[in-house]
């Protein structure tokens, strides 16, 4: 399993980046987004993919301690099914 804290502002760059280390991440992935304070439409993009591309190979991808800011970022975008536990 590999655990990875999002970074505090999740926007296109950040996305770019974290696209790459997802990419790299073998089975399950926990993401804890704690600390996120703003999220832009491509870092949710990116979570929605990295959610169906982890369902389709048979594995889990959690979002871990959500913040606030994360929480109505991705309600407010139609995303709820990256809260599916909360």
């Amino acid at each position: 399993m590999t655990r990875l804290a999002l970074p505090s502002t999740l926007d296109l760059a950040a996305a770019t980046s974290l696209l790459d280390t997802l990419r790299a991440a073998p089975g399950d992935i926990v993401l804890d987004a704690g600390g996120v304070e703003r999220i832009g439409v491509a870092g949710i993009q990116l979570l929605l993919s990295a959610q169906g591309t982890a369902d389709g190979g048979g594995h889990m991808l959690t979002i871990e301690a959500p913040s606030e800011a994360f929480c109505t970022a991705i309600r407010i975008a139609g995303a709820d099914a990256l809260l599916a536990d909360r």
